[in-house]
């Protein structure tokens, strides 16, 4: 797999690209909880999907291997995100790479609004529709103000996605703990 640019952001240099195309990851049975747990930090999720604690352990690894860097495609805003899993052994994290499409959506958004700054997350507008792209970009997303009706959205979301206990405390986990790191 490969994103313009992003790993010409390392120093040192890394010598192979350890990036991998996950998207196929989202049928698996064990995929949704451990996303919504490693990477939108919901503590919830195992629960809301009846998840076995040691099978979901197992299936974490996948999110964490050094050599590894899993990551999910999501359109939005008439171009592409990349959320990149990074596994470097000192300095992990999420990424959320923007192609120049997206970019272009956010600057149309800050002319044409005069409401959205750029700041810390994407503007709750690009938030996407289709359920496994918006649970994929949410933790992307927007000021600490959640706008009247997303919650009443992500629980349904996560419904389609087969969450089935608890959905409305796993939805507000959700939005209760996004953080992101946007890059070019």
């Amino acid at each position: 797999m490969h994103i313009p640019r992003y790993l010409e952001n390392f120093h040192p240099p890394l010598e192979t690209s350890p990036l991998i195309d996950a998207t196929s990851w989202v049928d698996e049975e064990l995929f949704w909880p451990a996303f919504l747990y490693h990477v939108g930090m919901a503590r919830s999720a195992p629960a809301a999907f009846d998840a076995d604690v040691a099978d979901l352990d197992v299936y974490l690894e996948n999110f964490e291997r050094p050599d590894v860097w899993p990551v999910f495609t999501v359109p939005i805003g008439g171009g592409m995100m990349h959320l990149v899993v990074c596994n470097l052994p000192d300095d992990s994290g999420i990424h959320w790479v923007l192609d120049a499409k997206v970019r272009a959506a956010l600057r149309r958004l800050a002319d044409v609004s005069g409401g959205y700054h750029p700041g810390p997350g994407l503007p709750w507008p690009l938030l996407p529709r289709e359920p496994a792209h918006l649970l994929t970009a949410l933790p992307a997303m927007g000021t600490r103000e959640v706008p009247e009706g997303v919650p009443a959205v992500v629980a349904e979301s996560l419904r389609a996605i087969g969450a089935m206990k608890r959905v409305e405390e796993l939805a507000d986990d959700l939005l209760r703990h996004r953080a992101c790191v946007l890059l070019q």
